[in-house]
């Protein structure tokens, strides 16, 4: 069996209501760039930024889709291709909070922004 990443990647409420969007469709769409290569299959952490900690686990079912998920946007959303990140699970509690996350290679501050697959073991 193929082995799956593990990403880290930060959602923004101030551009983008991801909770309402997953809760809603089930889904979020995840713009695609060339920094980075997701592939089906892989696992897509959303630390939310208000609330500083990992709240939602994703999984990519799709990717080069178009967005589907305007109406969550606070600001105009891009719509370069994206990756469909289909809802796995929610983390209640602060398990995945901060100070968890810095046991994990988490440097905080702008590390947060590109998404990250550096460790293998986070949150499996």
């Amino acid at each position: 069996m193929k082995g799956y990443k593990n990403w880290l990647v930060f959602a923004n409420r101030d551009y983008c209501h991801h909770a309402e969007a997953l809760y809603e469709l089930g889904f979020v769409n995840w713009k695609a760039r060339k920094s980075f290569k997701m592939n089906i299959g892989d696992y897509v952490y959303l630390y939310v930024s208000d609330e500083r900690r990992v709240r939602f686990k994703t999984q990519v079912v799709a990717e080069n889709c178009d967005r589907q998920d305007d109406k969550y946007w606070q600001v105009s959303p891009s719509h370069d291709p994206t990756y469909k990140l289909e809802y796995r699970d929610e983390y209640k509690g602060y398990e995945l909070d901060d100070a968890i996350l810095r046991e994990h290679g988490f440097n905080g501050g702008g590390s947060i922004l590109t998404p990250s697959y550096k460790n293998a073991e986070f949150c499996v």
